[in-house]
């Protein structure tokens, strides 16, 4: 019977067996950076003072005394002027035309001349959106344009009194651009320390938590 290897036979067996297998690879494990968290958009002073001049240009010289002053103001109220300005045009437009189109009465405007006024120009801007929408016809957008309204069964049609509502509720809306303007500046301060800085401050700490 063939004698045992000695223990330091097998220990030095073990140990070749071991020296000659191969290595694990090592992978190397980069850690990915952390995401930026995105910010919200800053508003720039340059462009917001921009909108403020371009749309100020526009306004009749009587009306830039309630937006002159603003060009000194911080861009926080300049920005909620804009916006309230933008409220004030929007919410007369829909009530006046929603109020033509529930109720029983709206105003003759439709018998203004001129090559210009906000009675065509509202016909001609929304006549188109309305036609967009699929609302309206092009040939009801053309009896209202041309001032073919004058006959009971053309304003009775569903797509000329649509397009009759809304370029009268825009040109009452335009008319009371001088009440909006006083409006919209007397309400920018409130509207700034009260609504615009705290939705801004909120917006920009859920981006920054993001």
């Amino acid at each position: 019977m063939a004698s045992r290897p000695p223990i330091f036979l097998r220990y030095l067996r073990l140990q070749t067996a071991r020296n000659t297998r191969p290595h694990a690879s090592r992978r190397t494990i980069s850690t990915p950076s952390p995401t930026q968290p995105s910010k919200p958009p800053r508003i720039s002073p340059n462009d917001t003072r921009s909108r403020l001049r371009r749309f100020n240009d526009r306004l009749p010289r009587f009306l830039r005394t309630y937006t002159t002053p603003l060009f000194g103001a911080p861009v926080t109220h300049i920005t909620s002027f804009l916006i309230l300005h933008e409220i004030t045009a929007i919410l007369p437009l829909f009530g006046l035309a929603g109020a033509f189109h529930y109720g029983t009465w709206m105003p003759d405007l439709a018998s203004q001349t001129g090559e210009t006024n906000a009675f065509d120009e509202g016909a001609a801007r929304f006549g188109r959106w309305l036609k967009k929408k699929g609302w309206v016809d092009e040939s009801d957008v053309n009896t209202v344009t041309e001032h073919e309204t004058t006959g009971e069964k053309t304003v009775n049609r569903a797509g000329v009194r649509l397009v009759l509502e809304f370029a009268t509720a825009y040109a009452i809306t335009k008319a009371l651009l001088p009440v909006r303007l006083a409006a919209s500046v007397w309400a920018t301060p409130w509207f700034a320390r009260s609504i615009f800085t705290p939705t801004a401050n909120l917006a920009r700490r859920l981006f920054s938590r993001g």
